[in-house]
């Protein structure tokens, strides 16, 4: 009785045993399996490529099922931080760039198109793009991309109050998802009004030089042909080709200081200078001019102005030029006034006249090298003088800028930072 009993607890041990066996056996095979069906979903997880090992299968699985998400949390993290740096470069791209679907709604823009399109201020994504770009232009170039599937050709169209002119360019976008169309918008403006700056500037450049020269060639012709025969005509047409030769000398030495300024070439030499006496000594040297034209100069300055650092030959050649010309549009028995005064941190010089003053739109451009305004049209002058005044402020770290009031006259203006205390 006790050996029956005996053999069978052997048996029933025996085939625990043996069931424990085989259970782990299927256990591992199952596994294995499993993961050999996650290696061909994923093939790019290296910690499912590995082996099985260790005692204990399912641990080993469960420590690279492990390994495997924290390296894809980690990608996650990564594509994340990329995608917020592509959104913020996109978003800060110099160029307006608007996205829109194969639906025709807006699924995407940035800062710079937002600033041109007026119908993007506000709730832009996921309107219809006739709502957001509010151009015929515009809306015709996405139509013809969207109809097409491929990039139409360019445009140029005026946008916006202030008007800029803007170079619109469609093209389509083919992605994994659909495809989109690509709206980018660059703003030419300044480039436009630099071309526009450049042609004034050869052409003024060729009419300054053209008529001075075409005055000597007419002036030595006669000479040849006979006038230095009569000794009070030949000196006469002396004294007229010296004045022109002056005239070519004082435009090529502007153009020269010009550029030195525009490069930075120019050295200053600064200290601490009073600057209501400069103006003084400035307007005395002008006072001849003055009174031939029976006009009035009035300086106005407080008298606990600081000094200010700057380079003295200079800035009394931007007080010479500004002076010189408020002369030439002040009308006899007419008032110049230099008035300074302090801002903060900046001294302020003013000089004001009582001429026929600026109209509003020449404001702006009155600094441009060679521009001649509606009442400089008849003047002698070159044109470089208040650019010049301009570059030379801004070397000193000031700022210049022209005003025309409403009583009449005109205010050109510059600062000069102060010293600190």
């Amino acid at each position: 009785m006790l050996t029956i009993l005996l053999a069978t607890i052997i048996g029933l041990l025996v085939g625990a045993f043996l069931a424990w066996l085989w259970q782990r056996w299927t256990l591992r095979a199952r596994l294995e399996a499993t993961l050999r069906a996650l290696r061909l979903r994923h093939p790019t997880a290296t910690p499912l490529q590995r082996p099985l090992l260790g005692e204990d299968p399912l641990e080993s699985l469960l420590a690279q099922l492990d390994e495997a998400l924290q390296g894809l949390e980690h990608t996650l993290e990564q594509a994340r931080a990329r995608q917020t740096q592509l959104a913020a470069l996109f978003d800060h791209l110099s160029d307006g760039v608007v996205l829109v679907d194969p639906e025709g709604s807006v699924v995407g823009l940035n800062r710079a198109a937002r600033s041109l399109l007026a119908g993007s201020r506000d709730g832009a994504i996921g309107r219809p793009y006739p709502e957001v770009l509010r151009d015929y232009e515009l809306n015709e170039l996405v139509s013809q991309a969207l109809r097409e599937q491929s990039p139409p050709p360019g445009r140029f169209v005026e946008l916006g109050r202030p008007r800029r002119t803007v170079q619109a360019q469609a093209s389509v976008l083919h992605g994994a998802d659909r495809p989109l169309v690509t709206l980018v918008l660059r703003d030419i403006t300044e480039l436009r009004r630099t071309e526009t700056i450049r042609r004034d500037f050869v052409a003024n450049v060729s009419h300054d030089l053209r008529t001075p020269l075409a005055a000597l060639q007419a002036l030595v012709d006669t000479l040849l042909d006979g006038a230095l025969a009569d000794r009070e005509v030949a000196e006469d047409f002396l004294r007229r080709i010296a004045t022109e030769v002056e005239h070519l000398t004082r435009l090529v030495n502007q153009l020269l200081e010009l550029t030195k300024a525009e490069s930075g070439q120019l050295q200053l030499t600064r200290v601490s200078t009073d600057l209501a006496e400069l103006a003084r000594s400035t307007l005395r040297r002008f006072e001849p001019r003055a009174a031939a034209k029976a006009i009035t100069l009035d300086l106005h300055a407080p008298p606990d102005l600081p000094l200010v650092s700057c380079d003295p030959d200079r800035i009394g050649q931007v007080l010479s030029n500004l002076l010189d010309n408020a002369l030439k549009f002040t009308p006899e028995g007419g008032r110049i006034t230099v008035e300074l005064s302090r801002q903060e941190n900046e001294l302020a010089v003013r000089v004001r006249d009582t001429g026929p003053g600026i109209p509003i739109e020449e404001l702006d451009r009155i600094f441009e090298r060679f521009f001649k305004g509606d009442r400089a049209r008849t003047s002698a002058g070159s044109g470089l003088g208040l650019a010049i005044v301009k570059h030379l402020v801004q070397l000193h770290g000031g700022r210049v800028w022209a005003e025309s009031p409403p009583g009449g006259g005109a205010v050109v203006g510059f600062t000069l930072p102060l010293q600190p205390s």
